[in-house]
């Protein structure tokens, strides 16, 4: 099963949920993370997961199997990075 990593790159405000820079999240297939999450940041990390899944890749990162940069919806103070860690 395809695992990936949730990781914060950048917190600039208040974080309901307490995230601080470097957290990093797991899960695997298409399924949430292994702990307690976020609901309004995985709505919006979802759907790299899913492309990640399905073999997208973002040839522009460092990384092509990974997307950072992603902002949390709730005034982007926590910015997010998904990676595909292992197929």
């Amino acid at each position: 099963m395809k695992k990936f990593e949730y990781q914060i790159e950048k917190v600039t405000g208040h974080c309901s949920c307490g995230y601080k820079v470097g957290d990093i999240f797991q899960c695997e297939g298409m399924n949430t993370p292994c702990t307690p999450f976020c609901g309004g940041a995985y709505m919006a990390l979802f759907p790299i997961q899913v492309a990640l899944h399905n073999g997208a890749t973002f040839n522009f990162e460092e990384n092509p199997k990974s997307k950072g940069n992603l902002a949390c919806p709730d005034n982007g103070y926590v910015v997010f990075k998904v990676t595909l860690i292992e197929e």
